[in-house]
């Protein structure tokens, strides 16, 4: 089983080749979302954007059934995605329902407002 620390250097790695990958995917005129890594300085549309984030990548995860720890004991890309987006690392399919629950719960509290 992989410590704190690698599995904190394994994400490093991750997220670095992710954003240069994105930025890419920008330079061609792709229109990628930023990650709202931190939603207390978030504006209300990328938080919006985060929740929409968040409840489709959950639903993906549970609805395709992707692993979320490799056989190493490694978190996967699926699960690194939520962390990159300022959620918590999901280490079991609760954890994201979880997700997907504050997720929605967010997007109907703002179609209530409106």
């Amino acid at each position: 089983m992989p410590t704190r620390n690698e599995i904190e250097q394994h994400f490093r790695k991750y997220d670095r080749r992710t954003t240069e990958n994105m930025r890419q995917l920008r330079r061609e005129g792709r229109n990628i979302a930023v990650p709202v890594r931190e939603p207390s300085k978030a504006n209300r549309e990328q938080l919006i954007t985060r929740a929409r984030f968040g409840q489709r990548k959950a639903l993906e995860v549970i609805n395709r059934n992707q692993p979320l720890i490799d056989p190493k004991g490694f978190p996967t890309p699926a699960a690194m995605q939520f962390r990159r987006w300022g959620y918590k690392l999901p280490k079991t399919k609760m954890e994201v329902r979880q997700i997907l629950k504050q997720s929605r719960s967010y997007l109907r509290a703002v179609n209530n407002e409106e």
